[in-house]
């Protein structure tokens, strides 16, 4: 029973490998072929791959070795993998479905901008925090929020770096904003610098403005505009003012491939094709929470740029 408790060795080291089941196959395949104990440092699995055993150099066969198929015979494997079995629970890898998965993006963006407002300030931490958490949702949301997310993405590296580096200086957005007004970093007036915190939550807030139009006229309501036309809508209202001519141009293009309300609200829920009424009805319920979270958390924000003369109006 040598090579039996090489095998178990060997796969009770590493029972959530799924190459140890293939080990188990392999081994018992080449046994019926007549390999021999003396084979076994060729065999990859056992030779440092996935085991650390280490087996005797091969030596040549003689009297007195013999084949392991004879040794155990072909009509043993049905019942050495029965034993094999018992030794050894092997559970299948829990994986997730889309749809939970798309589920569990929209409660972490909803949970955490709950938080955000502590009293009448923006708690800093937990903005970056819940904005983490929509950038995900929004790379979920197909090929037409592709550019809204990356836009996102560069603009919360922003906002991160100086609050990583001065935390208690930057508790709250007010101070955040204030601790750099005061550093002399940006321009007279309300010119920012480029790559400042403030440059990077200007651009977040009204990019989470544009959306909060765009998802409240488009997707709460099955009579409402096609996304299409509420992204154009919204861009207008909320981004074309502060872009230039260039992102104009293509900002527009990209919206333009929104799709239409069920597969959008779908897209949210981690899907690619159509879902349930029941999971949409979820799904829109969870959206009108979180739009109505950002409402007051948009209205702070901006009160505090205003306050700060932070409220730079320049084309980018």
């Amino acid at each position: 029973m040598k090579l039996l408790s090489l095998i178990l060795s060997s796969i009770r080291r590493h029972k959530h490998n799924a190459a140890s089941v293939l080990s188990i196959s392999f081994i018992l395949f080449f046994a019926g072929r007549g390999i021999t104990e003396a084979h076994l440092p060729a065999i990859p699995f056992l030779r440092g791959g996935y085991s650390s055993y280490s087996v005797p150099a091969a030596k040549p066969m003689g009297l007195g070795m013999k084949p392991i198929g004879k040794l155990y015979g072909l009509a043993n494997l049905k019942r050495t993998l029965t034993h094999i079995g018992e030794k050894i629970r092997l559970k299948p890898k829990q994986t997730q479905s889309k749809e939970a998965e798309g589920n569990q993006h929209l409660d972490e963006v909803l949970g955490a901008f709950t938080h955000v407002l502590n009293g009448n300030d923006i708690d800093t931490a937990q903005l970056l925090k819940a904005c983490k958490a929509h950038l995900k949702l929004m790379k979920s949301g197909g090929a037409s929020l592709r550019l809204v997310a990356k836009d996102l993405e560069s603009n919360l590296l922003k906002a991160e770096k100086p609050f990583k580096n001065a935390p208690k200086k930057g508790k709250t957005l007010y101070s955040l904003l204030e601790s750099e007004r005061h550093s002399g970093i940006h321009k007279e007036g309300n010119e920012l610098e480029n790559e400042s915190a403030a440059m990077g939550l200007l651009w977040i807030r009204r990019s989470l403005a544009f959306q909060l139009d765009l998802f409240e006229s488009s997707l709460l309501s099955e009579n409402g505009k096609h996304p299409g036309v509420a992204a154009i809508d919204a861009y207008e209202k909320h981004l074309s003012p502060y872009h230039g001519w260039m992102l104009q141009k293509v900002f527009p293009l990209s919206l333009s491939a929104m799709p239409k309300r069920s597969s959008f609200i779908s897209a949210f829920g981690g899907r690619d094709e159509p879902i349930s009424p029941a999971h949409e009805e979820e799904i829109v319920r969870k959206l009108s929470a979180l739009l109505k979270t950002w409402r007051p958390i948009i209205k702070r924000w901006s009160n505090d740029f205003e306050s700060l003369n932070l409220e730079d109006t320049r084309p980018a």
